[in-house]
């Protein structure tokens, strides 16, 4: 983990405090940059209750040969989470404690939300898929022939299902109101055609949430608008309006400077003044971005580099 207990916190503090230009938070940088620890923490900030949920990477997993026809209440939603954070869960094994015990698992609520699983399932794919209870093999049997419900078909059926469980234990008269998902690689095991698609569904289909994610997917991020793109890496974050950046070459070009050891650790004087002046028009200034401020003013600059420091200044 790179970022210390101040980056961390200015980061979560900015994103809750509603600074930022977009309500929504799209989370880039590479394996080691912090993205998971950050939601983590995040969710911890917030607090385990009724006003956020999480995701996490390993979540992505539904095992037909484990529905069973049940339409059981649910309840102890705070149990999901509180599991999920735990050490020994947190993305390291899937966990869905909806009922406070350790046996339950999320295909056992599949026939609760069966239609609405199936309507947006559809919407997303194209697809229809039936689940035959009377078969140990568990197939799946799609509406053009039969098949296997595939990883990515899995990814898409958890996340949907995750989702109306949490839609379904708010009380109805909450639903006006906002609610945090945080969902870790929202792209893990989705071809790249559902990648482009999937978040921009997701924020129609649930209108009420308020999302941070975090992704690796170019194809996501060129077709995502109106969220903030915060960047993390070496000790430093940035943060972009995701709404420039319109195709995927765009996106390229980012994630080849983040994934570049070489250009992270150089942190290069162009590279430093882009990071404060797009800090500073997304309202995410910190007093250590004014103090690297600073010591760039006493440093030798060139004439255009000189211009960008003065627009930050002024600002």
């Amino acid at each position: 983990m790179k970022f210390g207990t101040e980056k961390m916190g200015q980061i979560i503090e900015n994103i809750i405090s509603e600074k930022l230009p977009h309500q929504d938070n799209v989370i880039i940088g590479e394996n080691s940059s912090g993205k998971s620890l950050l939601l983590k923490e995040f969710i911890e900030k917030i607090g385990i209750g009724r006003e956020i949920y999480f995701i996490d990477a390993v979540n992505r997993s539904f095992d037909v040969k484990k529905v069973i026809n049940s339409h059981s209440r649910l309840e102890n939603k705070a149990t999901v989470l509180e599991n999920r954070l735990k050490d020994m869960y947190f993305n390291l094994q899937d966990t869905f404690s909806c009922y406070g015990t350790q046996t339950e698992c999320i295909e056992m609520i599949y026939y609760r939300y069966e239609e609405k699983i199936q309507s947006l399932f559809f919407k997303l794919t194209g697809d229809k898929f039936t689940i035959l209870l009377d078969s140990i093999s568990g197939e799946v049997n799609f509406g053009n022939g039969q098949g296997l419900l595939s990883s990515g078909y899995q990814a898409i059926v958890r996340i949907l299902i995750e989702l109306l469980y949490y839609q379904d234990v708010l009380m109805p008269d909450e639903k006006s109101k906002k609610y945090w998902l945080v969902i870790d690689e929202i792209d893990e095991f989705l071809s790249p055609r559902y990648s482009a698609e999937i978040f921009e569904f997701l924020k129609r289909e649930f209108p009420w949430g308020r999302w941070l994610i975090a992704t690796h997917s170019c194809d996501l991020i060129a077709n995502t608008k109106d969220a903030n793109l915060i960047m993390l890496y070496d000790t430093e974050y940035e943060v972009r309006d995701i709404d420039d950046y319109s195709s995927v070459s765009e996106v390229q070009i980012i994630f080849r400077r983040l994934f570049d050891r070489q250009v992270i650790l150089d942190h290069e004087t162009d590279n430093i003044l882009r990071r404060l002046f797009n800090n500073k028009i997304s309202n995410a200034w910190s007093d250590s971005d004014e103090t690297c401020l600073n010591e760039l003013a006493d440093t030798r600059l060139s004439a255009s580099q000189r211009v960008i420091l003065r627009q930050i200044q002024e600002w």
